[in-house]
Formats: C-alpha cells, structure tokens, sequence
C-alpha cells in the first residue's frame, strides 16, 4: 500500500491527519494538538479537581497518541478515540490520588469557569456576573454529589455535545447504559441544585 503525502499547509480531517502521522509524517502531529489541545484540556478539566492533574493528563494524551498510532481503528472518529485515551488516563489518576468522585476538595481551589455552559450569554454588568458565577459554583456542587460514572456521561453529552453512541463507546458500555446514567445524573443535579435553593440553571 502506497502511503499518502498531505500537504502539511492544506486543511485535513483528524483521521487523515492521523493516518498520515502513523505512515510517518510526524510534523503533521503538531496541527492534531493545536486543533484539540483545547477542547481536550476543558473536558478533563470537568474530570480532575486539579489544573496540574488535568494539564499533565492532556499532556499524556497526546503523547500515547502518538505512540499508539498504529491502534487507531481506521474509518472511526480520531475524537472518539482521543476522548477514550483521557478518560481512562482521568480514572487512573483518580484512583492513584483516591479523589475520584471529589470534584472539589475542601480548601480546595476550583475554577467554576469550567462548568460554564458550551453557549454563554455574556453578563450586562457585574450583579448579573455573580449571579452567574453563583450559579456555576452550585452546579459544580451539584455535579460534586454524583458517582463517576454519571458525571462522566454528563459532561460528554452536555459540555462535549456527543451523541449517545459516541459516549458509548468512550465509556465502555452500552447505550442504554449510557441513557440510564444520563437519566439518573439528570435527576442527581435536580436535587442537589433544589437543596441548595436553586430550582434550574
């Protein structure tokens, strides 16, 4: 099989870009990272209580990425995948540091910020921005309250916006599984926001 050459300066798709670093052209890694070392930093940013656990996780992402290369499946999503490869680095981490299922310790620092909804209005003046940021540090609370499990359903299909399938596939189970989990961490945040005085965000 004749590898294929991209043109480095030319738009890809993730699976090409991929497919062509594992044929060799390794320069080409650099415009997986740049396209996704942000999305990729925010959700497991939703996943690990620390910045310094969810940087060095993104970090080891990206580097069994490009170990790994040849286990991509080819003709599925480089996304899929990627996601995979930092959950299961989330949950080793977790259970290594025994805080799994503590977004935020006591005494902790915590940047509310990375639960902000993937759509935000921006706020007229500053009443407005600590309402805001009272609400996001409630559904930081909330979501502090649910098994692992659920909260990771959660954030794929609300702050990742995949489909069911996808989340699937990420999280190892099937999909019905994955909506029952999405049903019960739905019902979890509806009380705990209720218990803390807040019907809805």
């Amino acid at each position: 099989m004749t590898a294929t050459v991209l043109d480095a300066t030319a738009p890809q798709t993730d699976e090409e870009l991929l497919l062509a670093v594992r044929q060799g052209q390794t320069d080409l890694f650099s415009s997986l990272v740049l396209r996704w070392e942000q999305p990729l930093f925010r959700f497991v940013s939703r996943m690990m209580p620390r910045p310094e656990d969810a940087r060095d996780i993104c970090q080891e992402t990206f580097l069994r990425i490009l170990d790994k290369a040849d286990r991509y499946r080819e003709g599925s999503r480089f996304s899929t995948w990627m996601y995979q490869i930092a959950l299961n680095l989330c949950r080793d981490q977790a259970r290594r540091s025994k805080r799994w299922g503590k977004l935020l310790a006591p005494g902790a620092s915590f940047d509310e910020t990375r639960f902000e909804s993937p759509v935000t209005e921006s706020a007229n003046g500053p009443a407005e921005e600590a309402i805001r940021s009272e609400q996001r540090l409630a559904l930081v609370r909330a979501m502090q309250t649910l098994p692992a499990e659920q909260r990771e359903v959660l954030v794929l299909k609300e702050y990742e916006g995949l489909k069911f399938r996808e989340i699937a596939a990420i999280v190892g189970c099937p999909e019905s599984t994955v909506k029952s989990r999405m049903y019960y961490g739905l019902n979890g945040v509806r009380q705990a926001l209720q218990q803390q005085g807040m019907d809805s965000l």
